[in-house]
């Protein structure tokens, strides 16, 4: 079982190291048994308020990148359907999805749509989804770049990512993981080996908790996208619990490494930034000297709770990530 975020721990063990790895991607579950369920049934669905793609209330949008405009991120309505062989999951948003077609994205003149090829490019869509409902049982971690953990009692079992490029972010994920488990045990004996036998599971692991969806569908104020019944271990359950939120999609990672060497950032996966000031190149925050806001646009937050309130509840140094809940649509929301 994955140990809660801040638990105190002797130095660990080969063996511990090795789990500890499985917990960047998740606790290694079994599979969750479900009863079959007819094609084309509504699952369920969330919805949320339009407008409200600011983060805590003070996020704005970048001043000119790739036409990147208010509403592209405000998620209004997730809707989850059975169909043949897997979960249809239909994300809808404020504004028409922004097709990449047409738009140059360097003096070389290479084309958007080379590297976005599946018809979308502004945003990605995380779901953490906690199957077995235990607490403390499972990942707290979101994917790199977020700035944002689960809470305890949703951490997750599969993890599904909408994005524009999603195998290229999939071989990222990979190698940002075995980077960690590098930095980790350096200096240790057992690093050498230890990052070898990592480096032929890692793969493994990442797709057994990780889905980069790849059978995308745009139309209007849709984006649609299949997960297959292999990777949840059947359709999706109301029951579960769901943390969803989007994020700006950075398609080619020009800002990465200059946040990197600045030291005022983790290296995201396709993340755009969000820096005190904004620019033409990030979204602007509100404070100054601030490393801890997420990049987070808009959230899915259960009844009783504000996306503000809870994506303003963070330490400023990065020391205190902000803490994400789930949302259970067979509950009311």
């Amino acid at each position: 079982m994955c140990r809660r975020e801040g638990s105190k721990r002797a130095r660990p063990s080969a063996r511990r190291r090795s789990q500890a790895i499985a917990c960047l991607v998740l606790a290694s579950l079994p599979l969750v048994a479900v009863a079959p369920a007819v094609a084309d049934e509504l699952l369920f669905r969330l919805e949320d308020p339009r407008g409200d793609d600011s983060g805590d209330g003070t996020i704005r949008y970048p001043l000119n990148f790739y036409g990147f405009r208010p509403g592209d991120l405000d998620l209004r309505e997730v809707v989850a359907r059975r169909v043949a062989g897997g979960t249809e999951f239909e994300i809808s948003f404020t504004s028409p999805v922004r097709s990449p077609g047409g738009r140059t994205i360097d003096v070389g003149g290479s084309q958007l749509d080379d590297v976005a090829r599946f018809g979308f490019y502004t945003v990605n869509v995380d779901l953490y989804v906690d199957t077995d409902r235990k607490p403390g049982s499972g990942g707290v971690r979101t994917l790199p770049g977020r700035k944002a953990v689960l809470a305890p009692e949703t951490a997750w079992e599969r993890a599904i990512v909408l994005t524009p490029r999603p195998q290229e972010a999939r071989s990222s994920l990979k190698r940002i993981l075995l980077k960690g488990l590098k930095n980790e045990l350096e200096g240790s004996e057992s690093a050498g080996p230890e990052v070898d036998r990592m480096r032929q599971l890692l793969p493994d692991e990442v797709e057994r908790h990780v889905f980069f969806a790849t059978r995308i569908r745009v139309q209007g104020r849709r984006i649609r996208f299949f997960v297959p019944d292999e990777f949840l271990g059947g359709p999706a359950r109301a029951d579960w619990s769901y943390v969803v939120f989007t994020t700006g999609a950075d398609v080619d990672q020009r800002f990465s490494l200059a946040e990197l060497v600045g030291g005022t950032a983790e290296e995201g996966l396709f993340v755009v930034p969000v820096a005190p000031g904004g620019a033409v190149d990030r979204f602007g925050g509100a404070r100054d000297d601030d490393r801890g806001q997420p990049p987070i646009l808009d959230l899915v937050v259960p009844a009783g709770r504000s996306q503000e309130s809870v994506l303003s509840d963070y330490d400023r140094t990065g020391k205190r990530p902000v803490v994400l809940p789930g949302v259970v649509p067979a509950e009311g929301k």
